[in-house]
C-alpha cells in the first residue's frame, strides 16, 4: 500500500474527568459531574488562565500536551486546525443571560469576548506561539473529521510544513437543556473533552500516519464500506481496531464485531462519553499510546441523515527513524 504522506507526530486527549493518560481513565457510568480545570492549567501551560472560558481551558490543556510530547518544538508557521460542533455553549448562555430581560442589560466585556467560537483556535495558537494559519471548524459530528481533512489537503499542497489538528467540545449541564444541543438516547452518557494531533510531510520522528480521511454518501451498510476499504488501507496481517462513533447504534457496532471477528472493537465513548468532537479524543487517545507493532485504527461515524464520515490512521511502536 503507497503512503498517504501526512505523518503523526504526537498525540493527546483530554478526558471529561481531567484525565490525559489511559492509567487515568475510568468508564463512566453517568453523565460525569463539572471538572475544574484551573490546576491543570496551571500544570501543563505553565501559567493561570484567569479569564479563560471552560472551552479555551479544555483547548489550552490538550493542545499544549501534545505539543510538549514532540520531540522538537513545533515552527512558528506551523497552522491551526480546530473543530468544534457547538463551541462556547456556557458562555454564550452566560452572555444571553445577561442582556436578556430579566438580566441586567449590560454584558461582562469577558463573558463578552469568551463567547467568540474562534477563541479556543486563537488560544492554541498563542499558547504554542504560532503565526500561521488558525481555523475554526464547525460540522456538527463531523467537525473534527473536517478540520482534520482540510489540514491534511493543506499539508499535501505544500501550504504548510507542520500542522496542530484538534477537536474540543464542552458540556453545559444541566442535561435537559443540553440534550436540545446534541440528539443522544436516554442511554448515551453526555461528556466533554478532545484530542489533538500534530501532522506534517516529514516521515523522520513520527509515530504513526493518517491513512485516510473520507466522507461517503449515505445509503451504505459499515460492514460493506469497510470490506471495499480495508483491501488498500490494511497492510499485510496488520491488527485493526475499528471505533464506532456515538452515532452508530449498538446493532450496528456488533455488526461490525461479528463481520470482522479478527479485528478488535474499541469502545473508547465508555471513557469520554458523547459529544460532537469525540472522535478526535479516540483516536488520540489510541495513538498517544505505542502499539506493539504497527496498527491500524479506522474511526467510522453517520449523521442522522445517513452520510459517513471514516478515518484511518497507522500507529507504530516507536518514533520512525530516517
Amino acid at each position: 500500500m503507497a503512503e498517504f504522506g501526512v505523518y503523526i507526530h504526537a498525540a493527546a486527549a483530554l478526558g471529561p474527568c481531567g484525565d490525559t493518560t489511559r492509567t487515568e481513565r475510568r468508564a463512566l457510568t453517568a453523565d460525569p459531574p463539572p471538572f475544574e480545570y484551573k490546576e491543570l492549567v496551571k500544570r501543563v501551560v505553565g501559567v493561570p488562565l484567569r479569564q479563560a472560558s471552560h472551552l479555551v481551558e479544555l483547548a489550552a490543556i490538550g493542545s499544549q500536551l501534545c505539543l510538549k510530547r514532540l520531540a522538537t518544538p513545533a515552527p512558528e508557521d506551523t497552522a491551526v486546525y480546530v473543530g468544534t460542533g457547538l463551541g462556547e455553549v456556557r458562555k454564550t448562555n452566560s452572555l444571553f443571560y445577561q442582556v436578556m430581560p430579566p438580566g441586567p442589560g449590560l454584558a461582562s466585556p469577558f463573558d463578552f469576548i469568551n463567547a467568540a467560537n474562534n477563541m479556543a483556535a486563537f488560544y492554541a495558537a498563542k499558547l504554542g506561539n504560532f503565526r500561521a494559519r488558525n481555523l475554526t471548524v464547525t460540522q456538527e459530528e463531523f467537525s473534527f473529521e473536517w478540520a482534520l481533512r482540510l489540514a491534511v489537503e493543506d499539508l499535501k499542497r505544500g501550504r504548510f510544513r507542520q500542522a496542530l489538528v484538534g477537536g474540543v467540545d464542552e458540556h453545559a449541564p444541566p442535561r435537559l437543556n443540553h440534550m436540545r444541543r446534541i440528539a443522544l438516547a436516554p442511554e448515551q452518557i453526555i461528556g466533554e473533552g478532545g484530542g489533538w494531533l500534530v501532522l506534517s510531510r516529514a516521515a523522520d520522528r513520527a509515530i504513526g500516519e493518517i491513512v485516510a480521511v473520507e466522507d461517503l454518501p449515505p445509503g451504505r451498510s459499515p460492514v460493506e464500506l469497510l470490506n471495499k476499504r480495508l483491501a488498500h488501507w490494511r497492510q499485510e496481517h496488520e491488527p485493526v481496531v475499528l471505533l464506532p462513533g456515538f452515532r452508530l447504534p449498538r446493532d450496528e457496532a456488533a455488526a461490525l464485531r461479528a463481520a470482522f471477528p479478527g479485528f478488535a472493537l474499541e469502545n473508547y465513548l465508555d471513557w469520554c462519553g458523547c459529544f460532537h468532537t469525540a472522535a478526535a479524543f479516540g483516536l488520540a487517545a489510541l495513538l498517544d499510546e505505542p502499539p506493539p507493532a504497527p496498527r491500524l485504527y479506522v474511526h467510522l461515524n453517520r449523521r442522522p441523515a445517513g452520510h459517513w464520515m471514516l478515518v484511518a490512521a497507522r500507529s507504530w511502536p516507536g518514533p520512525r527513524s530516517s
